[in-house]
C-alpha cells in the first residue's frame, strides 16, 4: 500500500490568474495556463490484485476517463427521495497556449443550472482545474483549483493502493442565483483533502449500458466527511457512482466515444 500527501508547492505550475477565469467556457476553454507534460507520477506497485500490461495514456480513448472530443455519456440517477432522472454529459476539446484542455459539461437541470468543468491531463492523472456553474447560460459562480482536483489516475493498478491529496480552491461569485447562493463579488477560499483507495481492479458490474470489468475506487472527503464509490471501465469511463450515506446512485445507461 502506498500513501502520499501532495502539498501545494508541488503544483506551482498550476497558478491561473483568477480574473482570466471569469467567463463562459462555451465551445472552447477558459484561460487556464497549464503546463502539461510533466513526468508521470506512478502511485501503484506490482503485486497481487494488479492490472496486467501497460497502463493506457491518461485521457485517451482506451483510458478509464476518456477525454475525447465529442464523447457523451448518459447516466440514470436514483435517490431515496427524488424521482429518477437521466442526464447526458459531453466532452468538448479546447486549447490554451498550445496545450489541450477538455470541457466536461452536463445538461441544464430543472432550475436551468449547468456545470462546465475544465479538465487537464498531467502524467497518469486527469484533473479538474476549473469549474463554472451557469444559469440560463449566464455564469453564476466559478471555482479554480490549485492544486487541481484529481478525477482519475491510470496508475491506480493495484488493489489496496491509497493516496491522500489536497486541492485548494477559490470560489468567485459572479451573479446572484440559485446556483451561486452568494453575493456578487464574494470570494471564498478553502482546501479539500481526499483519500483515494483502490478497492478492486477487476470488479464485474452490470448496469443499463451493459456488463463491464471495472476499477472500483473509494474517495473519502477528509475535510467534510463524505464517502463516494466509483466504478471506472477502460475505454468507457465512469460506469457507476454511489453515495452510501445518502443512497444516491448514478449508473451508465448509454455512451458514445468517437
Amino acid at each position: 500500500m502506498l500513501e502520499s500527501k501532495i502539498r501545494p508547492s508541488q503544483f506551482a505550475w498550476l497558478v491561473p490568474p483568477a480574473l482570466a477565469l471569469m467567463g463562459c467556457v462555451g465551445g472552447g476553454a477558459p484561460d487556464d495556463p497549464y503546463d502539461i507534460g510533466r513526468k508521470p507520477e506512478v502511485v501503484a506497485s506490482a503485486g497481487a490484485g494488479s492490472l496486467d500490461g501497460p497502463i493506457p495514456a491518461a485521457g485517451s480513448k482506451q483510458s478509464h476517463f476518456p477525454l475525447v472530443d465529442g464523447t457523451s455519456w448518459t447516466y440514470h440517477h436514483t435517490t431515496v427521495v427524488d424521482d429518477p432522472w437521466d442526464e447526458t454529459d459531453t466532452v468538448t476539446k479546447g486549447t490554451y497556449q498550445g496545450q489541450d484542455v477538455f470541457v466536461l459539461s452536463d445538461e441544464e437541470d430543472a432550475q436551468g443550472e449547468q456545470t462546465r468543468s475544465t479538465h487537464v491531463i498531467d502524467g497518469t492523472r486527469v484533473y479538474r482545474a476549473y469549474k463554472e456553474v451557469a444559469v440560463g447560460d449566464v455564469v453564476a459562480v466559478t471555482t479554480t483549483y490549485d492544486p487541481a482536483f484529481v478525477r482519475y489516475d491510470e496508475a491506480w493498478t493495484t488493489t489496496g493502493d491509497t493516496v491522500t491529496l489536497d486541492d485548494d480552491w477559490t470560489q468567485n461569485c459572479v451573479v446572484a442565483s440559485t446556483a451561486s447562493k452568494c453575493a456578487p463579488g464574494a470570494v471564498k477560499i478553502g482546501t479539500t483533502t481526499h483519500t483515494y483507495t483502490v478497492l478492486d481492479t477487476a470488479a464485474e458490474l452490470t448496469v443499463l449500458a451493459g456488463t463491464f470489468t471495472t476499477v472500483k475506487i473509494q474517495r473519502e472527503n477528509v475535510s467534510d466527511p463524505e464517502t463516494k464509490i466509483f466504478w471506472f471501465a477502460a475505454g468507457v469511463g465512469k460506469v457507476r457512482e454511489e453515495s452510501p450515506a445518502t443512497g444516491a446512485v448514478t449508473e451508465l445507461s448509454a455512451y458514445e466515444i468517437p
